[in-house]
């Protein structure tokens, strides 16, 4: 019999490459849905590869609204889920994996979170891993008893169990906002323009840059939800651990170019639900330092600019306007727009090569920095520069560590195993702790004084509404 004719609710979206075995039983997985199967389309996407065993795993499929769209050479996952997304007819988008088995109830829940006045335009669904020990489980169709904790089971981002911060996590929620179990309006998919192909066959990245995206377009506020109970499971396959997760940093790293603001910073070391605090927590020491007028770069500018080794210094710190700065400096000023020569970053993980600037000074804003953070940030100047000068002036806010004669000198003493280390009073600015490389450090910025060569600087955001919040 064949399925009416009426306009389904919402679409489900499905990459495939490689694996059939897992594309039969998720597409099976479908068939059981409480959602009536003319409720909603499956578009499966073979991007390419052997066609061995996809017969036999489409005719799993029966009885759904199900189409296939074939790309003749693979392409990767974002051209894939693009061209999938742009055969839909639903008003409502539901990203799976083909390795993504849903219980019953999930397309139901997807459709019920939309269909409610007032919730987030996003709603992410669990995902639990498994191993061979849940396996007999999902082949028999009994979700109900398949672990949610580790050792064989439980959702990778949420290594500790779901936060318990009442939600406020899911103001950055875009940073786990992956595509194996996530929704939206088909419209604003297209408004974004979808997933990035600049991605290509490389793994992952491409579904957090997307919702990074989605939540920058959106309101100032909490787009994205979260049901604990719109659940899949990640069907077990073969994995190359070493090549993902080094394809996974490059790809974090080309997405920290377009994005330089210190979301993306984070997320090229750190992931998940501690990527999210980070971030949440220094986008409110942040919102501190603006607030408050702290961390002001002028009176640094006019007392050290002239004892650098060079004018391409980077000052991090406030009120860049006004400290007259040459036009080789950049800096990280939370109170200016992000452009061509001002980031929003923590300095953690600069996007600049080694040894392009003559300089680092950070005023009072290196007090706000966890010490794991702040271990990175002198790492990475000294790198960045050869030498990095961490101002302490007589100002203070509730945020900043403290920055007494004695704490400085443990901190010098503390850097001095690794760096040259100097601590010393500047009259009308404070205490200035330089630390220096003990060898020279090499890169772009020893040839000739002047101008930060364009392709050192990283691509300024794209328009939209700022990162920080």
């Amino acid at each position: 019999m064949s399925l009416p004719t009426i306009p389904p609710a919402l679409s489900v979206v499905m990459p495939t490459y490689q694996d059939p075995q897992c594309l039969a039983l998720t597409l099976r997985a479908l068939t059981r849905q409480t959602l009536p199967p003319d409720r909603f389309e499956v578009i499966v996407v073979r991007d390419g590869g052997s066609s061995d065993g996809y017969a036999e795993a489409l005719a799993e499929g029966a009885g759904l609204r199900l189409r296939v769209v074939e790309l003749p050479r693979r392409k990767g996952r974002s051209t894939a889920r693009n061209e999938g997304a742009r055969s839909a007819t639903a008003p409502l988008l539901v990203f799976l994996d083909a390795d993504s088995w849903a219980v019953p109830d999930l397309l139901e829940r997807h459709l019920a979170w939309h269909s409610t006045p007032g919730n987030a335009a996003v709603l992410i669904g669990r995902r639990d891993e498994i191993g061979l020990a849940d396996l007999p489980a999902v082949l028999a169709g009994e979700s109900d008893t398949i672990a949610r904790a580790f050792p064989h089971g439980g959702d990778l981002r949420f290594a500790t169990g779901l936060p318990d911060d009442g939600g406020d996590w899911l103001r950055a929620g875009w940073v786990i906002a992956y595509t194996h179990n996530i929704s939206l309006s088909t419209s604003l998919f297209t408004k974004v323009g979808g997933y990035r192909e600049a991605f290509g066959l490389s793994y992952g990245v491409e579904d957090v840059e997307l919702f990074y995206r989605v939540d920058r377009s959106l309101p100032d506020g909490v787009n994205f939800g979260y049901d604990d109970e719109a659940r899949v499971v990640h069907l077990p396959h073969h994995k190359n651990i070493t090549r993902n997760w080094m394809e996974m940093k490059a790809n974090f790293q080309q997405a920290a170019r377009l994005y330089p603001c210190l979301e993306w910073e984070f997320l090229t070391a750190v992931m998940g639900y501690e990527a999210i605090r980070r971030i949440l927590y220094y986008r409110s020491l942040v919102d501190e330092c603006v607030e408050r007028s702290a961390c002001a770069i002028g009176p640094a500018v006019a007392r050290l600019a002239g004892t650098l080794r060079g004018p391409k210094a980077l000052w991090i710190g406030t009120g860049r306007a006004e400290a007259r700065l040459p036009a080789s400096a950049l800096t990280y000023d939370y109170s200016a727009p992000v452009g061509p020569a001002n980031f929003h970053l923590l300095g953690v993980a600069p996007p600049m090569p080694a040894g392009s600037m003559d300089a680092v000074v950070s005023v009072d804003f290196w007090r706000y920095l966890l010490w794991p953070e702040l271990c990175q940030f002198i790492s990475a100047s000294v790198q960045l520069a050869g030498e990095v000068h961490l101002v302490a002036t007589a100002d203070a806010t509730p945020g900043m560590c403290a920055a007494d004669p004695q704490t400085l000198d443990y901190l010098r003493q503390a850097q001095a195993a690794e760096y040259v280390a100097e601590l010393r009073a500047v009259e009308g600015l404070g205490d200035v702790l330089t630390l220096r490389a003990r060898q020279p450090v090499t890169g772009a910025a020893r040839r000739v004084p002047g101008q930060v060569p364009a392709r050192t600087r990283p691509t300024a955001l794209a328009p939209g509404r700022p990162p920080a919040r």
